[in-house]
């Protein structure tokens, strides 16, 4: 079984994650208050649950929840202990606390759901909920208010808008064996993704079967959980059937997220900020919330499709990465004249470090982004853990090196080695050739005709991928494109790697624009580098042979085989 193959579920550290994710919440606090209990119903479920399934519940889950649950009360307790209706609502998230009563007014609310319930509409038109929901929301306050209602109750509503619903459930108001009440509501990003349930389950040590319950509660208006799945969460050690819906739901959302994002349905998360010299500079987030960070220097033309379409298994290895765009792609600033296109991006570099903090991060390059990873390895040198160079392009320097190109791209390439007058007006054309041709072309025009690499382009679906790339170049109307054909022109005088630089080259044995003997030299120069040689690949290896890549990143980051 390949590593890709290997990393299309979802990791035990992702679950372990999502535990104190969705654990570790204000809204939660009324678990470490005096209530009564409905122990009739769960000691029920408990007396059928055999001792061979409780010896099977998930050990390392349970041991992550308890430790959750332990950092949760300290929290509660440092913040002094408050009553549900004191609960502090200082977060991003929706949740109010409604009185058990027909029309329950709001007893309390986090500062998102109190900006959404101003305007004097009643609570289900605030909270969006659908028809049929509302109905069940008004019943289940009254149920709860004349004491029909467990403790273990979880009702699950529809809202409006899509990807989105409401966990419900009682919450003590008094200790004692009183029947103080109120009902309480937080939304949930995310709706059932039958293409993510399976992952999901998996991840949980279950079969999606499992799930049933769950998904008829999720689909729809919604309606209370099933009590049966009480005992699903058990064995995946979870405690109680609202955890395992907490953890469900907001698993399936990122899952899903992912996969989007992959596919090209929607953009990584983006963000600005300002580097060294005071320009603007976009980056995307991709993978992991926390882990190894990993910096990626896009190419020149299909900028992050190649990284973007591995965003799931960059999310299971634990790499955080962040894509600068380069001066002149995307919403980064041009570059200036008469600046240093290498400068401006150890620069970028630098500012994007100090404003996120990363420690020792991985620089991994593309194509034409080559040339910049080894000017930034060779200055940052220590502050970095090394750099994977992924098909690497070389320097400009005779016509002959564009031999493997054809049709407008060889123009294109041409007019940056001899012509430099001419690429204003080719960068207008080019919008105008893609339409025509396609975005595949892309990459196509880097491939042999006839060749494997080319007959396995036709089977990838990156359309959505290159289009959004596209759109990144092209919408400064291709200055980035014009600052690296300088800097390329210019080459890298300070890009000497220095001796103990670590350094692994992927490349592709077919690669025609960038022969193998280019990268050998340049392997050479660096007593530490290593040379990772695809026979198969060509100028196409990161799409056709992505496992080479995560592997060559997991040997620098000390995930994998250690350096040697």
């Amino acid at each position: 079984m390949t590593l890709l193959s290997r990393i299309q579920a979802l990791s035990q550290d992702q679950v372990v994650a999502a535990i104190y994710e969705t654990m570790i919440r204000p809204e939660q606090f009324d678990r470490f208050t005096a209530a009564p209990q409905d122990r009739a119903g769960e000691a029920a479920v408990q007396e059928g649950w055999g001792q061979r399934d409780r010896l099977q519940a998930a050990p390392v889950f349970q041991a992550h929840f308890s430790r959750a649950a332990d950092i949760q009360e300290q929290q509660w307790v440092r913040a002094g202990r408050p009553h549900p209706g004191g609960y502090s609502g200082d977060c991003s998230r929706f949740w109010l606390l409604a009185e058990a009563a027909p029309g329950g007014s709001v007893l309390n609310a986090s500062q998102r759901a109190a900006r959404q319930l101003t305007g004097g509409t009643g609570l289900p038109a605030a909270m969006g909920l659908t028809a049929a929901a509302a109905e069940r929301w008004q019943c289940y306050l009254a149920q709860a208010g004349a004491g029909d209602f467990s403790w273990s109750d979880v009702l699950l509503l529809g809202a409006c808008a899509g990807g989105e619903q409401y966990l419900c459930r009682p919450v003590p108001m008094k200790g004692g064996g009183g029947a103080h009440v109120a009902v309480m509501a937080e939304r949930l990003e995310g709706a059932w993704n039958g293409e993510a349930a399976g992952p999901v389950a998996a991840a949980l040590g279950l079969q999606e079967q499992d799930f049933e319950p769950l998904k008829e509660a999720m689909n729809g208006a919604g309606g209370k959980v099933d009590r049966s799945l009480q005992q699903i969460a058990w064995r995946t050690g979870v405690p109680g059937i609202a955890e395992l819906v907490r953890l469900t739901s907001f698993l399936m959302n990122e899952h899903s997220r992912d996969l989007a994002i992959a596919r090209g349905d929607r953009l990584p998360a983006s963000e600005t900020f300002e580097d060294g010299s005071g320009q603007c500079s976009q980056f995307f987030r991709l993978g992991a919330e926390t882990g190894q960070p990993v910096i990626f220097v896009h190419g020149m033309l299909d900028g992050i499709a190649p990284l973007q379409r591995l965003q799931p298994q960059l999310r299971t290895l634990g790499f955080r990465v962040y894509a600068p765009m380069r001066r002149g792609y995307g919403s980064s600033s041009a570059l200036q004249r008469g600046q240093d296109p290498a400068d401006a991006f150890v620069w970028q570099l630098e500012a994007l470090m100090a404003r996120e903090n990363l420690q020792r991060p991985v620089l991994l390059s593309h194509r034409g982004g080559a040339l910049y990873g080894r000017v930034a390895a060779s200055r940052l040198q220590s502050k970095i853990a090394g750099l994977v160079s992924v098909a690497s392009n070389c320097a400009i320097s005779s016509p002959r090196q564009f031999s493997g190109l054809s049709g407008y791209a060889w123009l294109v390439a041409l007019g940056a080695a001899r012509a430099n007058w001419m690429l204003p007006a080719l960068m207008r054309g080019w919008a105008a050739a893609l339409h025509w041709y396609g975005h595949k072309t892309l990459l196509q025009m880097q491939t042999r005709r006839g060749s494997r690499e080319r007959a396995m382009l036709h089977q990838l679906e990156l359309l959505p991928l290159l289009q959004q790339s596209q759109m990144l170049f092209r919408q400064q109307g291709g200055a980035g494109f014009l600052a690296d054909v300088q800097m390329l022109r210019q080459g890298g005088q300070d890009a000497a790697l220095a001796r103990s630089a670590r350094v692994v080259f992927v490349h592709g044995a077919e690669d025609r624009v960038a022969p193998l003997e280019t990268i050998r030299d340049a392997a050479g120069s660096a007593p530490d580098a290593r040379l990772c040689v695809s026979q198969e690949a060509g100028a196409l290896l990161f799409y056709m042979f992505p496992e080479l890549v995560l592997t060559a990143l997991q040997d620098l980051a000390g995930t994998a085989d250690p350096w040697s």
